[in-house]
């Protein structure tokens, strides 16, 4: 039975459940309500997930390390305090990597990111988990903060080994994943995924659940369960799954079908209306389709 996590910051000045089945970030919004400019938006700042029957803190922040200190009197002191009592401390994080996470134990905690100061309340379930505190995948035993792995996966290699199997075997779904992943292939800031019925009209896939269905296939592969959506993009980048060749080729494929009369025929098929208005150039990417 997992443990409960709230978390309070000073813009949201209650107590908030963090959710099992996604990764909390530790955003600009979430730290400073958008204030601050320098803090990074998700998926490239710290967060908090529930994996391996635990509550850990990470961090992809290329920036700012993240303090985590006991809560010692409930009151919410400032960051130069946190920084000086701190137990842990994650730090900075290479491009495409993460620190070894922090395994949150039972009480209060505060953590620090920058300037910014918010609060964890963790109550474990009345019998503890059976499983050990530690990873038991084929990651390195050490646990000093400067050692940085790769975006986890349930089984470390194997899942990798599996993922690239899988693509191996059928082209079709990593290119749809690198069309529909491609501001994230890209760099760009605050990436969002492409909508699921572009993909499957730009690259003419076989119906509407294509896209999700390749989606649970690969966390069914990683992590051997579903609801590691958010988790998703960052796993396939890191451990170069999807490549920027991949994502020209899916490019190339879409241009060529919208040339050819591919996608009108796929929105006919899937009686998609586009609403009559043509994506900028910009967004729009070797012209792949309507919107």
């Amino acid at each position: 039975m997992a443990g409960r996590l709230f978390l309070r910051s000073a813009v949201r000045d209650e107590w908030v459940s963090c959710p099992l089945d996604e990764i909390t970030w530790l955003d600009r919004s979430m730290l400073s309500g958008n204030e601050d400019l320098t803090l990074h938006r998700a998926p490239r700042c710290a967060g908090i997930r529930y994996v391996h029957h635990r509550w850990e803190l990470f961090s992809r922040d290329t920036t700012y390390q993240v303090y985590l200190a006991p809560d010692a009197d409930g009151t919410r002191p400032g960051a130069d305090d946190v920084q000086r009592t701190a137990r842990y401390v994650v730090p900075v994080a290479p491009a495409s990597y993460e620190a070894r996470p922090v395994v949150l134990e039972e009480g209060r905690w505060l953590v620090s990111v920058a300037a910014w100061v918010l609060r964890l309340r963790l109550e474990r379930p009345a019998v503890s988990d059976a499983d050990p505190a530690e990873p038991d995948d084929d990651k390195e035993e050490t646990t000093q903060a400067g050692d940085f792995v790769r975006m986890p996966g349930a089984s470390g290699q194997a899942a990798v080994a599996g993922v690239r199997a899988y693509f191996e075997r059928n082209a079709t779904a990593r290119l749809a994943m690198a069309y529909y992943y491609q501001e994230f292939i890209l760099a760009r800031p605050a990436p969002q995924s492409v909508p699921m019925i572009n993909v499957i009209i730009a690259l003419n896939l076989s119906g509407e659940g294509a896209v999700s269905d390749y989606k649970k296939l690969l966390q069914g592969i990683i992590w051997a369960e579903r609801g590691h959506a958010r988790d998703l993009a960052g796993f396939l980048l890191a451990n170069g799954l999807l490549t920027s060749a991949d994502l020209e080729l899916a490019r190339r494929i879409a241009a060529e079908n919208e040339r050819n009369g591919v996608c009108e025929m796929a929105r006919q098929r899937l009686r998609y209306h586009p609403k009559g208005r043509q994506l900028p150039a910009a967004n729009c990417w070797a012209a792949a389709c309507c919107s």
